[in-house]
């Protein structure tokens, strides 16, 4: 029989992370939001509180002193982070995402360099580098190519890697301290034989940061171009076998999409709680707005997504934890089932508001505007289901 009864150490976690929302990223969000420049809207404060509480390296391993927390937890934590702000979540979250590249994808002597670096410093955060101006969701694999998916290339020259090109809409982009960068090392190839992973830290000769990108929505978190020019790497950071970068990321990212669809359904929680509580003290003909039966139709909904969407994350985290061997499909079908569920969330949390809604002094903008990011953020929706078609269907991707 399957148990949905959290841990006490899983229940302890997610109050935590509730009460650390309430006292700082709540406070603070729509302020952020406001800022016109994307490159001066980022709170640092919150992240050094948030890791002196060890939210920031809650997927290390407690036996490399972080908190070992798995799948489900940090989809737990990071819905509350979310109901907060959406950009501070993808902030912790992609972080906790590539923990696992220096947790179990380095070898012990790369580890003895990185994880001490990301562990000492409270500001250290991680991104990695996949999204190019010419390519993105073309690099999930429903075919593979020599001209399909990312072209930034990597020669090898005396021992060292020459990388040129660029990645955009990065997040944590001019944030992260350490990048991990997939490149083109054979480009006669398609990606899944011809990409490889390296370990970049930020301000390494040759790598710049471009253009911090003014978004819509998940403006509390940068995302940003990064712009290689004979960036010399040195072999010892090659964390592949040459050839072997996308199996890598697919095996060590593999709860990428999971931990996607639980940050987006933290905004639509909150359009749920914000308009529960409006709709009862909002008075329309003579009566809370509440007690109309349009009103009531369009909550029940809001409660019915969200109640499916955080059982579908539940369902996928466990599987993805336990289940061997996992089915990617089933991760990326939660993605897209939850971020559609919460931008719907949020459109009807605008009609409950109604002409209030619209402005910014209340929350169903921000909200509706943050939950848009992910119909597109990890991997565009479109893909994900003909990817997932192709998975289960048994299918072999084209070459």
């Amino acid at each position: 029989m399957v148990s949905f009864e959290l841990t006490p150490e899983q229940q302890a976690l997610q109050q935590l992370a509730r009460d650390f929302t309430n006292q700082h990223i709540k406070p603070w969000a729509a302020e952020g939001d406001r800022i016109p420049d994307p490159r001066r809207s980022f709170n640092w404060n919150i992240i050094r509180r948030g890791s002196e509480l060890g939210l920031r390296t809650l997927a290390i391993p407690q036996e490399m002193g972080g908190g070992g927390a798995d799948i489900l937890t940090l989809c737990l934590v990071g819905e509350e982070l979310a109901a907060g702000d959406l950009g501070i979540a993808v902030a912790f979250d992609q972080t906790w995402k590539y923990s696992y590249i220096i947790a179990e994808g380095m070898s012990g002597e790369q580890r003895s360099r990185w994880l001490p670096r990301f562990m000492g410093d409270h500001e250290c955060l991680l991104a990695i580098g996949f999204t190019e101006p010419g390519h993105g969701s073309d690099s999930f694999g429903l075919e593979y190519g020599p001209r399909i998916g990312m072209q930034i290339d990597a020669k090898p020259e005396g021992g060292e890697w020459a990388l040129n090109g660029m990645k955009h809409f990065i997040s944590n982009g001019g944030l992260a301290k350490i990048y991990f960068i997939c490149a083109r090392t054979d480009k006669t190839v398609g990606i899944d034989r011809g990409c490889t992973t390296f370990a970049v830290a930020a301000g390494h000769p040759g790598f710049t940061i471009g253009e911090i990108h003014d978004k819509m929505g998940q403006r509390n978190v940068q995302n940003a171009e990064l712009v290689f020019q004979n960036c010399r790497i040195p072999d010892r950071d090659r964390l592949t076998p040459v050839g072997e970068g996308l199996k890598f990321q697919i095996d060590l990212a593999k709860a990428s999409h999971v931990e996607a669809a639980a940050t987006v359904l933290g905004p639509a929680r909150r359009a749920y709680e914000e308009c529960l509580e409006y709709a009862k003290n909002r008075v329309q003909g003579g009566k809370p707005i509440i007690e109309h039966q349009a009103v009531q139709l369009m909550l029940a909904e809001m409660n019915m997504l969200v109640e499916a969407s955080r059982n579908y994350i539940w369902r996928a985290a466990i599987r993805n934890e336990y289940e061997k061997p996992f089915e990617p499909h089933y991760s990326m079908l939660t993605k897209v089932f939850v971020s559609e569920a919460a931008y719907r969330v949020c459109t009807l949390g605008m009609e409950i508001w109604g002409g209030m809604g619209y402005m910014k002094e209340a929350p169903m903008e921000k909200l509706l505007r943050d939950a848009a990011s992910f119909l597109h953020s990890d991997g565009t929706n479109q893909v994900h289901r003909l990817k997932a078609a192709q998975l289960f269907g048994g299918l072999a991707a084209k070459h």
